[in-house]
């Protein structure tokens, strides 16, 4: 499923608006133009859905063309990918 998630650096409130590859309930792997370091850690909100976590940087490599594909580890997520808070 492609859909954009907004990450959010918890450590100086910069944010990124990024597109998925790929999600599943445990983690996403997202195109992003700034790289991550393994092991720190993001807030990541579902622009569509209601999906809320904070994240795990599990990888960071360089993508073909510009910027570089993040595998993100899920910590405690709420929400859905899929549902808004209005459809209960």
């Amino acid at each position: 499923m492609r859909m954009f998630v907004k990450l959010s650096d918890r450590d100086t409130g910069a944010f990124e608006l990024t597109p998925t590859v790929n999600v599943s309930c445990h983690g996403a792997r997202v195109e992003t133009k700034k790289y991550w370091e393994i092991g720190h850690r993001l807030w990541v909100r579902s622009i569509r859905g209601n999906l809320y976590s904070l994240a795990r940087v599990a990888y960071c490599a360089p993508r073909e063309g510009l910027g570089y594909v993040v595998g993100l580890d899920f910590q405690n997520p709420t929400g859905d990918w899929t549902r808004s808070p209005s459809s209960g």
